[in-house]
């Protein structure tokens, strides 16, 4: 392990540099180079340095754009110690060795979010010397130690005490690496940016840069022969990694994927009303909305399905209260294998972690921040690519258009919007019977992901008969998340007694749709949206 006995400091993000720096110094003896602005600052704080200016003899240039691109500081990073041409260039051209790099980039990120900026200042928030020092420094990690960000510096501080004022190979490699990463993020910013600018139009960029960051390792995959991780977006200010998590063994991959859809449907169903969503293998298996009470809607969305709901995913979208957690703990033959809320009473959080194993996920202010949520496109994997598209947020009723004689209320008009935003969360193809009480609206049978729609529509109905809605089925209310290609679906829904169905219509048959629906005395109506879901 070689000692630091130079360092040059230049950050943009000034957090905790002064006490890094007098450490550096007092504890380690370490020169420190430092450019104007973190010069400034050490000034201030009557800490001892050498301008940059003074050491290059060579002064600040264009405003500050050329401070650091120097032959004395590129070529004291980059020259390699061992390697005796190097060695002889240094003395040659009196270039001595920097050890250390401290230096974080302009955030041009987050400069770019500032409503107004123009294409001149963003270019100005364009950082050269600074990347050029990290990627220097990174290059060359078996002589320099590149510190790029103030989360390392007690890890630095603490390894210099540790090692007598040096730094082990391993952590030079670990920081190089981080380098690279924050470059390729800055680099993609930047190029984002500028075809953003030139191309305002285009959804889809002709090149798609992203950066990952891996957030967790899952104890497996879909499947138990399956390895598997979380990756978050570091573009993205939102995602399944802002959740916390009180309590409950550690989310899984399916765990992520049903998460992602149980917050997705909570963000469709908004904050009017009192909102559960239960689901299974990320399509839904019991929803209900409330004007007055949670713990009812969470009651209704459970009776919908209670045997698929046995370790399900529950969210709701208000503050989870103790009479939920009773219902939960406490009713015979309920499992919830992950809930989710905005927060959790204190006393319903001691009661739920009673059960050791279930996942609890509070959202805090997560479901308020829809559109930040939905700025990214939606990413999915194919063999050798991905697919993209905008997310699906648009509104669910595009038209609405009474197609048949027979007309429908407002009540009916609100649950068949409510059961059509169920259809799309199902999956594709799906169904979605739905009934009316005092104070909500709850779904009593899905059916989803078949390749017929008369057969999903059938097993709808089955699934309501079979938990206990056969009753209910009796002028219910029925989504279908696209057309119906022959009236067998239609006639299906209507045997058992839904008295209006909505679907987005499009069919070659749709004159014939709609004389079967007249035939029969059932409301059709066409909104002019189709929700597959895949």
């Amino acid at each position: 392990m070689k000692k630091i006995e130079r360092a040059i400091v230049s950050v943009f993000d000034k957090s905790g540099v002064v006490e890094f720096v007098k450490t550096l110094i007092e504890e380690f003896g370490i020169e420190i180079l430092s450019t104007g602005g973190t010069g400034m600052l050490l000034n201030q704080n009557k800490i001892k340095f050498t301008k940059i200016s003074d050491y290059t003899n060579s002064p600040e240039m264009f405003d500050g754009r050329i401070k650091t691109l120097h032959p004395k500081i590129e070529g004291g990073i980059l020259y390699r110690r061992d390697f005796k041409k190097d060695v002889q260039d240094a003395e040659i051209y009196d270039i001595a060795p920097i050890d250390m790099v401290v230096c974080n980039l302009y955030q041009f990120k987050e400069a770019i979010e500032k409503p107004g900026l123009d294409i001149k200042e963003a270019l100005e928030l364009i950082d050269i010397g600074g990347p050029t020092m990290i990627r220097a420094a990174a290059k060359n990690y078996p002589d320099v130690i590149v510190v790029p960000s103030p989360e390392y510096y007690d890890k630095i501080i603490d390894e210099l005490r540790k090692n007598k004022g040096a730094i082990t190979e391993r952590t030079r490699l670990i920081l190089a690496h981080d380098v690279f990463t924050i470059m390729a993020d800055y680099n993609a910013a930047i190029a984002n940016y500028l075809q953003k600018y030139y191309n305002p139009e285009s959804i889809f960029p002709d090149t798609l840069l992203k950066v990952y960051e891996k957030v967790q390792d899952c104890r497996y995959g879909e499947n138990w022969d399956q390895a598997a991780a979380y990756y978050r977006d570091v573009s993205s200010k939102y995602g399944l990694h802002n959740l916390k998590q009180l309590g409950g063994k550690q989310i899984s991959f399916n765990n992520y994927l049903d998460i992602d859809s149980c917050i997705q449907m909570l963000l469709d169903f908004g904050s009017a009303y009192y909102v559960t969503a239960i689901l299974k293998h990320t399509s839904p298996n019991g929803i209900a909305i409330d004007k007055k009470d949670l713990l009812k809607s969470v009651q209704m969305a459970f009776s919908c399905d209670p045997l698929s709901s046995f370790g399900g995913i529950w969210g709701v979208n208000k503050e989870l209260t103790t009479d939920i957690a009773d219902f939960i703990i406490n009713k015979e033959k309920i499992f919830v294998d992950v809930l989710l809320a905005p927060s959790f009473e204190p006393e319903a959080l001691e009661i739920l972690k009673q059960k050791q194993n279930m996942r609890i996920l509070e959202l805090s202010d997560f479901l308020d921040k829809k559109d930040e949520i939905y700025k990214n496109l939606e990413i999915r994997s194919t063999l050798g690519g991905i697919l993209i598209q905008e997310y699906d947020t648009k509104p669910i009723i595009k038209e609405w258009n009474v197609v048949s004689k027979r007309k429908v209320n407002e009540t009916e008009k609100e649950a068949l919007i409510f059961a059509y935003k169920v259809s799309k969360w199902a999956k594709s193809n799906s169904a979605c019977f739905a009934q009316v009480y005092n104070d909500g609206i709850y779904t009593i049978g899905i059916g989803a992901g078949q390749q017929s729609r008369v057969h999903v529509v059938k097993l709808a109905a089955q699934k309501a008969i079979e938990f206990g809605h056969k009753d209910e089925l009796k002028n219910s209310l029925m989504g279908t998340d696209s057309f119906f290609p022959f009236p067998d679906g239609l006639e299906a829904a209507v045997e058992v007694g839904a008295k209006a169905i909505i679907n987005p219509g499009g069919s070659m048959r749709d004159e014939l749709i709609i004389k079967r629906a007249d035939e029969l005395g059932c409301a059709l109506v066409f909104c002019g949206k189709r929700v597959f879901r895949h």
